[in-house]
C-alpha cells in the first residue's frame, strides 16, 4: 500500500517539526487522495511484480473476508475520472507549468520506499500515471536495512517519514486483525517525544476512529467484531490514511500423494503435521 503523510515533511523545517506539524499542504484534500487511487491501475502492478500471488484491492485490512471492504470505482483505473474529479474541486494548474495547485501549493510529491526490483517498477508506473493528471513527482528508494531500521537517528526510516508518500507491506499474524487496526490510533503516531517509535506512519488522527476502536476491544461476538473492524477499515480508507494496492499471498505446495494437509495463512504449513500421512493414489 501507499501510506499518505498527514503531516507536514518540508525539508524547511526545523528538525522537531518536520513531519510534526499538521496538516500536510495538500494530501488531506479528499479530491487529491481519490485522484491519486483513481490513476493507478492496479492489475498491472500485480502483472510486473505479483502475478498469481497478488490480486488488486482496495481495502487496507482484505483479510480475513469479513474484515475486507468493498470501495466503489477503486479496483478500476479511471485517469479521465481522476482529472475531472480535481477540475471540479479547483485543484488546476494555474501556471500553466503542468502541476496543478491547491491554494497556491504545487502538488509536488516525494514519493519514497525500500529498494528492491518490484517497488522500484511499481514506483516508475505510479510516477507515470500521477504526472499524467498532473502531479510532480520525484522517486527515492533507501536501503531496507535503513528504511525499515526504527532507528531514531536516521532520517531515512519509515517512521521518520521525511517524505510526502511512501510504500510497504504491511501484515499481521492471526486472524484477528485488531492489534493491527490499532495502527491507526491517534497515539501510535511516531514523534520525536517517542523517539519516532510507533506504528501510526501516517500520523492519521481521527477521534471517531479511536473510540470506535475502543468498542472493538470491548466486543466479543465475532460478526460484532467483524462489522466495526469494517468500518474502521473503510474510515482510513474513504479519510486518506492509505491507498491500498495489492493483497499479495504467500505460496505453499504440496506432493500429489500428500494428504491430511490443510494450508494455514496464520501460521507454519508445519502445523498439523501430526495429521499427514501418505496416500494410496
Amino acid at each position: 500500500s501507499i501510506v499518505l503523510n498527514h503531516t507536514n515533511p518540508d525539508p524547511s523545517l526545523p528538525e522537531g517539526e518536520r513531519s510534526v506539524i499538521r496538516p500536510h499542504p495538500f494530501l488531506q484534500h479528499p479530491a487529491v487522495y481519490r485522484a491519486l487511487s483513481l490513476a493507478i491501475d492496479r492489475s498491472q502492478l500485480i502483472e510486473v511484480g505479483f502475478g498469481k500471488t497478488g490480486r488488486a484491492t482496495c481495502s487496507w485490512i482484505p483479510a480475513p473476508a469479513g474484515y475486507d471492504i468493498d470501495v466503489d470505482g477503486c479496483a478500476t483505473q479511471d485517469l479521465e475520472g481522476a482529472r475531472a474529479l480535481l477540475d471540479q474541486a479547483g485543484v488546476v494548474d494555474t501556471d500553466g507549468d503542468g502541476v496543478r495547485e491547491l491554494d497556491g501549493t504545487p502538488l509536488s510529491i516525494l514519493y519514497q520506499t525500500a529498494t528492491s526490483p518490484v517497488r522500484q517498477d511499481i514506483q516508475a508506473l505510479v510516477k507515470n500515471w500521477w504526472e499524467d493528471i498532473g502531479f510532480a513527482v520525484e522517486l527515492r528508494n533507501v536501503d531496507p536495512s535503513v528504511f525499515f531500521s526504527g532507528d531514531p537517528g536516521s532520517p531515512d526510516t519509515l517512521q521518520k517519514f521525511h517524505a510526502d508518500v511512501q510504500m510497504f507491506a504491511g501484515s499481521f499474524p492471526d486472524p484477528d486483525p485488531q492489534a493491527y487496526l490499532a495502527f491507526a490510533l491517534c497515539d501510535e503516531a511516531p514523534s520525536p517525544e517517542t523517539q519516532w517509535q510507533g506504528m501510526n506512519i501516517a500520523r492519521f488522527c481521527m477521534p471517531e476512529y479511536d473510540a470506535l476502536y475502543e468498542e472493538l476491544t470491548r466486543t466479543a461476538d465475532i460478526a460484532e467484531r467483524q462489522a466495526i473492524g469494517r468500518e474502521l477499515n473503510r474510515m482510513v480508507v474513504e479519510n486518506g490514511m492509505t491507498i491500498p494496492l495489492v493483497h499479495r499471498g504467500r505460496l505453499s505446495a504440496r506432493a500429489h500423494d500428500l494428504a491430511g494437509v490443510r494450508m494455514n495463512a496464520w501460521d507454519s504449513e508445519l502445523w498439523n503435521i501430526a495429521d499427514w500421512y501418505r496416500s494410496e493414489e
